[in-house]
């Protein structure tokens, strides 16, 4: 599996930025390539489908089909601040009951609370989905500190790295602070580590071996796969 790249050091050079983000390559020994998918008619076929039946995801999935025609930057606004506004940010354990939770974006609507992560999550979903391509999006592990006036003491932090700024600039989509804002100016951001979910794989063998025990990663993509999202490999 791809593992977790450091962007350590990189969130202030956006030309180094994109080298290290073309760095997390695909895994080569896999059957099926989740960027040649067609994210565009997902969210119609979940609609049409039944898939989603909660009142509130298929609010969502509506509101990614209303803008589905719209300008790139329409697009990036209207969903950081729709998934900002149907959530509130809590902890895994209030929100949850368990210290370490990865909620997908119908469990994070559901329920409204999920901590930083499932909020990127579900902003990475609903860009995928706009047709923004998978290699541009990228979940970035963060120490916060300073962010808001009331921040006293540094945080654990996730946000969504999207390379959508002009020539491909990186932008950040967050959770607490609510504009959508290049890196480089993000100095209240450490980056720690940063990963692209549909790199990674849960192989149809080890779906079916009860020894295996499949990491985090691999038990969202089948949560996504039981929501009826095209995440998992066919074979």
């Amino acid at each position: 599996m791809a593992a977790l790249t450091s962007l350590r050091r990189y969130i202030k050079f956006p030309k180094l930025l994109l080298s290290a983000a073309a760095g997390l390559c695909l895994t080569a020994s896999t059957s099926l390539s989740y960027a040649s998918f067609d994210w565009s008619s997902v969210s119609s076929n979940l609609l049409s489908q039944g898939q989603v039946n909660d009142a509130k995801g298929r609010a969502w999935l509506n509101q990614i089909n209303e803008l589905k025609n719209q300008p790139l930057e329409l697009k990036l606004r209207s969903i950081n601040d729709y998934v900002n506004r149907s959530a509130q940010l809590a902890s895994d354990v209030d929100s949850w009951g368990e210290s370490h939770y990865w909620a997908t974006p119908t469990e994070l609507f559901h329920n409204e609370q999920g901590d930083s992560e499932d909020f990127a999550l579900a902003k990475l979903l609903s860009l995928l989905m706009l047709g923004i391509h998978p290699e541009r999006l990228i979940i970035v592990h963060t120490v916060a500190e300073g962010t808001t006036p009331s921040m006293s003491y540094p945080v654990g932090h996730t946000v969504l790295l999207c390379l959508c700024g002009d020539n491909n600039a990186p932008l950040i989509l967050d959770s607490i602070e609510t504009r959508i804002i290049p890196a480089e100016r993000r100095s209240d951001l450490r980056p720690v580590a940063a990963y692209r979910p549909f790199d990674y794989r849960y192989p149809r063998d080890l779906r079916t071996d009860d020894h295996y025990q499949p990491s985090q990663i691999q038990r969202y993509l089948a949560k996504l796969e039981a929501q009826g999202f095209p995440v998992m490999e066919t074979q």
